[in-house]
């Protein structure tokens, strides 16, 4: 009878990153700036889970790897989300300081 033994890969660095990173831009999202790291979030976890696919004798951390780029891909969501509206609103401004009342 044969036994398996099953060993606990380390998890990939860039995996562990993508969800660090994943989790900043969209917990901070609300702030803007941290938003940004959505699209860096979504790379290091396509990135991870290349390499882990490479070599899944050598790496774990595929779920990591999939849970960052997913936060990234919402966080990059919401981003382009809000610099549309952002866009809109200006618009609407210019157009409103442009319209002539017919008083004065």
């Amino acid at each position: 009878m044969t036994q398996h033994v099953h060993v606990a890969l380390p998890d990939h660095p860039r995996a562990t990153a993508a969800l660090a990173v994943g989790l900043v831009s969209l917990i901070g999202a609300f702030f803007v700036l941290p938003a940004a790291l959505g699209p860096l979030a979504c790379y290091l976890g396509a990135s991870a889970r290349r390499a882990i696919e490479r070599e899944p004798y050598r790496w774990g951390g595929h779920g990591q790897a999939t849970a960052g780029m997913v936060l990234g891909i919402i966080a990059s969501a919401f981003l382009a989300m809000l610099a549309v509206m952002s866009l809109l609103l200006v618009t609407f401004f210019a157009l409103a300081l442009r319209l002539d009342t017919g008083y004065g």
